[in-house]
Protein backbone atom coordinates (compact mmCIF):
# COMPACT_ATOMS: atom_id res chain seq x y z
CA UNK A 1 0.00 0.00 0.00
CA UNK A 2 2.99 2.47 1.05
CA UNK A 3 4.89 1.54 -2.15
CA UNK A 4 1.05 2.54 -4.74
CA UNK A 5 0.77 5.71 -2.16
CA UNK A 6 4.35 6.63 -2.77
CA UNK A 7 4.57 6.15 -6.68
CA UNK A 8 1.02 8.13 -6.59
CA UNK A 9 2.68 11.31 -5.07
CA UNK A 10 5.98 11.22 -6.92
CA UNK A 11 3.47 11.86 -10.44
CA UNK A 12 2.68 14.69 -8.33
CA UNK A 13 5.96 16.39 -8.58
CA UNK A 14 6.99 19.60 -9.70
CA UNK A 15 10.03 18.54 -12.00
CA UNK A 16 7.75 17.44 -14.24
CA UNK A 17 6.97 20.64 -15.53
CA UNK A 18 10.29 22.13 -14.28
CA UNK A 19 13.05 22.39 -17.26
CA UNK A 20 14.85 19.77 -15.81
CA UNK A 21 16.95 18.26 -18.87
CA UNK A 22 17.00 14.76 -16.04
CA UNK A 23 13.37 14.63 -16.71
CA UNK A 24 12.32 12.70 -19.52
CA UNK A 25 9.76 13.30 -21.66
CA UNK A 26 7.42 10.47 -21.31
CA UNK A 27 7.03 11.54 -17.58
CA UNK A 28 6.16 15.25 -18.64
CA UNK A 29 3.62 13.62 -20.64
CA UNK A 30 1.94 11.36 -18.37
CA UNK A 31 2.09 14.14 -15.57
CA UNK A 32 0.01 16.11 -17.86
CA UNK A 33 -1.99 13.22 -18.96
CA UNK A 34 -2.87 12.55 -15.11
CA UNK A 35 -3.68 16.19 -14.49
CA UNK A 36 -6.34 16.51 -17.64
CA UNK A 37 -7.42 13.04 -15.59
CA UNK A 38 -7.86 15.08 -12.15
CA UNK A 39 -9.61 18.13 -13.93
CA UNK A 40 -12.43 15.51 -15.62
CA UNK A 41 -12.71 14.05 -12.59
CA UNK A 42 -13.68 17.23 -10.64
CA UNK A 43 -15.85 18.06 -13.40
CA UNK A 44 -16.91 14.73 -13.04
CA UNK A 45 -18.01 15.18 -8.71
CA UNK A 46 -19.54 18.50 -10.43
CA UNK A 47 -22.09 16.35 -13.20
CA UNK A 48 -23.03 14.19 -10.11
CA UNK A 49 -24.07 16.85 -7.93
CA UNK A 50 -26.06 18.35 -10.59
CA UNK A 51 -27.61 14.98 -11.27
CA UNK A 52 -28.24 14.36 -7.83
CA UNK A 53 -29.90 17.64 -7.46
CA UNK A 54 -32.16 17.04 -10.65
CA UNK A 55 -33.08 14.00 -9.52
CA UNK A 56 -34.12 15.36 -6.03
CA UNK A 57 -36.10 17.73 -7.33
CA UNK A 58 -37.76 15.54 -9.57
CA UNK A 59 -39.26 13.16 -7.07
CA UNK A 60 -40.03 16.15 -4.86
CA UNK A 61 -42.10 17.45 -7.34
CA UNK A 62 -44.04 14.29 -7.82
CA UNK A 63 -44.20 13.86 -4.31
CA UNK A 64 -46.13 17.27 -4.01
CA UNK A 65 -48.48 16.92 -6.56
CA UNK A 66 -49.67 13.36 -6.25
CA UNK A 67 -52.80 13.14 -4.61
CA UNK A 68 -53.96 12.15 -1.05
CA UNK A 69 -53.54 8.15 -0.50
CA UNK A 70 -54.12 6.00 2.05
CA UNK A 71 -52.98 2.18 3.23
CA UNK A 72 -55.68 -0.32 3.50
CA UNK A 73 -54.60 -4.10 4.66
CA UNK A 74 -56.50 -6.50 1.88
CA UNK A 75 -56.55 -10.30 1.32
CA UNK A 76 -55.34 -11.89 -1.78
CA UNK A 77 -58.15 -14.12 -2.91
CA UNK A 78 -56.62 -14.95 -5.57
CA UNK A 79 -53.17 -16.30 -6.71
CA UNK A 80 -51.59 -15.50 -10.65
CA UNK A 81 -51.81 -18.54 -12.77
CA UNK A 82 -49.16 -16.90 -15.23
CA UNK A 83 -45.87 -15.22 -14.09
CA UNK A 84 -47.01 -12.14 -15.56
CA UNK A 85 -51.01 -12.16 -14.22
CA UNK A 86 -51.79 -9.95 -11.40
CA UNK A 87 -52.29 -11.10 -7.91
CA UNK A 88 -56.58 -10.43 -6.52
CA UNK A 89 -57.04 -9.01 -3.75
CA UNK A 90 -60.28 -8.18 -1.45
CA UNK A 91 -60.96 -5.65 1.31
CA UNK A 92 -63.57 -3.90 3.20
CA UNK A 93 -64.76 -0.20 2.68
CA UNK A 94 -65.91 1.63 5.92
CA UNK A 95 -69.82 1.19 5.18
CA UNK A 96 -68.74 -2.47 4.88
CA UNK A 97 -69.07 -3.01 1.26
CA UNK A 98 -66.55 -4.78 -0.02
CA UNK A 99 -63.98 -4.64 -2.98
CA UNK A 100 -61.33 -6.39 -5.21
CA UNK A 101 -58.88 -5.63 -7.23
CA UNK A 102 -55.51 -6.28 -9.19
CA UNK A 103 -52.51 -5.75 -7.94
CA UNK A 104 -48.77 -6.66 -8.72
CA UNK A 105 -47.33 -9.86 -7.77
CA UNK A 106 -45.29 -10.28 -4.80
CA UNK A 107 -43.56 -13.24 -4.27
CA UNK A 108 -45.17 -14.21 -0.95
CA UNK A 109 -48.57 -14.12 -2.20
CA UNK A 110 -50.69 -16.66 -1.28
CA UNK A 111 -54.22 -17.47 -1.18
CA UNK A 112 -55.11 -15.84 2.60
CA UNK A 113 -51.64 -13.61 2.87
CA UNK A 114 -53.12 -10.10 3.93
CA UNK A 115 -51.22 -7.61 2.10
CA UNK A 116 -51.35 -3.59 2.70
CA UNK A 117 -52.18 -2.11 -0.53
CA UNK A 118 -52.82 2.26 -1.38
CA UNK A 119 -55.63 3.48 -2.37
CA UNK A 120 -56.19 7.07 -3.82
CA UNK A 121 -59.65 9.16 -3.14
CA UNK A 122 -61.51 7.35 -5.61
CA UNK A 123 -60.89 3.80 -4.30
CA UNK A 124 -58.67 2.92 -7.06
CA UNK A 125 -55.14 1.32 -6.35
CA UNK A 126 -52.49 3.85 -6.72
CA UNK A 127 -48.49 3.29 -6.10
CA UNK A 128 -47.21 4.20 -2.41
CA UNK A 129 -47.06 7.61 -1.97
CA UNK A 130 -43.77 9.62 -3.00
CA UNK A 131 -42.21 10.91 0.43
CA UNK A 132 -39.85 13.72 1.01
CA UNK A 133 -37.40 11.15 2.64
CA UNK A 134 -37.91 9.15 -1.44
CA UNK A 135 -36.85 12.00 -2.93
CA UNK A 136 -33.43 12.44 -0.70
CA UNK A 137 -32.49 8.74 -1.09
CA UNK A 138 -32.91 8.89 -4.65
CA UNK A 139 -30.83 12.08 -5.17
CA UNK A 140 -28.13 11.00 -3.14
CA UNK A 141 -28.37 7.36 -4.82
CA UNK A 142 -28.26 9.22 -8.23
CA UNK A 143 -25.18 11.32 -7.46
CA UNK A 144 -23.17 8.52 -5.59
CA UNK A 145 -23.77 6.11 -8.69
CA UNK A 146 -22.48 8.85 -10.91
CA UNK A 147 -19.28 10.04 -8.57
CA UNK A 148 -18.56 5.96 -8.70
CA UNK A 149 -19.10 5.69 -12.34
CA UNK A 150 -16.20 8.92 -12.09
CA UNK A 151 -14.08 7.51 -10.02
CA UNK A 152 -13.67 3.93 -11.57
CA UNK A 153 -13.22 5.89 -15.24
CA UNK A 154 -10.20 7.77 -13.95
CA UNK A 155 -9.02 5.15 -11.67
CA UNK A 156 -9.11 2.97 -14.77
CA UNK A 157 -7.59 5.49 -17.34
CA UNK A 158 -5.00 6.07 -14.71
CA UNK A 159 -3.66 2.88 -14.78
CA UNK A 160 -4.01 3.05 -18.49
CA UNK A 161 -2.09 5.82 -18.41
CA UNK A 162 0.63 4.47 -16.40
CA UNK A 163 1.03 1.25 -17.42
CA UNK A 164 1.75 2.59 -20.97
CA UNK A 165 4.46 4.99 -19.43
CA UNK A 166 5.58 1.82 -17.65
CA UNK A 167 6.47 0.13 -21.05
CA UNK A 168 7.70 3.15 -22.24
CA UNK A 169 10.26 3.35 -20.06
CA UNK A 170 10.98 -0.25 -19.85
CA UNK A 171 11.34 -0.59 -23.42
CA UNK A 172 14.03 2.74 -23.53
CA UNK A 173 16.05 1.07 -20.34
CA UNK A 174 16.20 -2.16 -22.00
CA UNK A 175 17.67 -0.50 -25.36
CA UNK A 176 19.96 1.68 -23.12
CA UNK A 177 21.51 -1.51 -21.09
CA UNK A 178 22.08 -3.47 -24.04
CA UNK A 179 23.39 -0.09 -25.91
CA UNK A 180 26.16 -0.11 -23.07
CA UNK A 181 26.33 -3.90 -22.79
CA UNK A 182 27.68 -4.32 -26.41
CA UNK A 183 29.81 -1.01 -25.69
CA UNK A 184 31.56 -2.98 -22.91
CA UNK A 185 32.56 -5.89 -24.87
CA UNK A 186 34.74 -3.79 -27.60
Amino acid sequence: MLRFLSRELHSWRLMHASSNRLVRPTDRVESLVLVALLVSALAGVLVALTIGGNTYAAHKAVAEVQGPRHSVSATVIATPRQDDDPTVVAWRRPDGARLTAEVDTERHDRVGRVRIIWLDDEQHVADPPVTHTDAVVEGVMAGLGVVMLTAMGWWGLVLLVRAAADRHRMRRWEAEWRELDIDSHR
